[in-house]
């Protein structure tokens, strides 16, 4: 069969709801107090870094979620495409994008804003928007030759907890149905949960259901409490730096009987790409 495109699109799905701005970290007196925001802008910093030098073919989104602000091509409220001038949406990282996203912190609260999207006596289903604007950010190329994935990282295990009842039911259920079409079409969704410093993320509440995580898999994608910046990072690079397949062979036994082998390259050449970063 045809060899399989060694190219990735990826979009970073970043909770910025109120919780995402408390210290990550319990309070130690020669210690400097991080958010949890802080701490995922620099962890997908440092990621751009790498991908615009080891996989400068792979394309990038980055969107915010539980915004005051909106902006996308949906028009749906709390989700906003952060971007720079002369860059598609969804396209290869440059260095300007790096640049004016590691500062995005300094004026974001001024030109984004951060609020709750799903409270009691709201319709709004901001998550679920995210997800709807994360798939369509993900739809051109093709899934035959092209890996999608949306990578969602909040410290928020339980989104629907301000509500209850049937509109808590009816949400939980369409946004999970809304992951799943997205999984239908070929999309990997993946989570990077952190813990606040006085708990430890509980992917049993929500969000095991919305990846499709079953018994053992849900350990290792709960981090300990206070997650420190290096290791959100490592944790960020074993997710991307996947095994990428080389092709597919098909071994027919009879008429009725195929097995498939996937097959990799354990080592293969990394040139720099075509931009860099100072």
């Amino acid at each position: 069969q045809e060899r399989e495109a060694n190219k990735e699109m990826v979009v970073y799905l970043i909770d910025a709801s109120p919780r995402m701005f408390t210290p990550a970290n319990a309070a130690k007196p020669d210690e400097k107090q991080e958010t949890h925001f802080h701490t995922i802008v620099n962890c997908i910093t440092q990621s751009l870094k790498m991908q615009i030098i080891g996989r400068s073919r792979d394309e990038v989104a980055i969107c915010f979620f539980n915004t005051k602000e909106k902006k996308n091509l949906q028009e749906l409220a709390g989700v906003y495409v952060y971007n720079v001038t002369e860059r598609e949406q969804l396209d290869r990282p440059d260095a300007r994008l790096i640049k004016e996203f590691s500062c995005v912190e300094d004026s974001f609260m001024n030109n984004i804003g951060s609020r709750y999207g799903i409270t009691s006596g709201s319709r709004e289903n901001t998550l679920y928007n995210a997800l709807w604007v994360a798939q369509a950010l993900l739809r051109k190329g093709s899934v035959k030759t092209v890996s999608k994935r949306i990578l969602i990282f909040t410290n928020e295990d339980d989104p629907f907890g301000g509500i209850t009842g049937a509109a808590k039911t009816d949400m939980i259920r369409t946004t999970i149905q809304r992951a799943k079409d997205a999984q239908d079409l070929g999309l990997s969704i993946e989570l990077l949960p952190l813990s606040r410093p006085d708990e430890d993320f509980n992917m049993s509440l929500f969000y095991a259901d919305l990846i499709g995580l079953e018994g053992d898999e849900v350990v290792q994608y709960v981090p300990s409490a206070g997650e420190k910046l290096e290791d959100m990072t490592d944790q960020l690079r074993k997710r991307m730096m996947k095994k990428r397949k080389v092709k597919t062979l098909s071994f027919a036994i009879t008429n009725d009987v195929c097995i498939e082998v996937n097959t990799y390259a354990l080592i293969r050449p990394t040139a720099p790409g075509d931009d860099y970063v100072a």
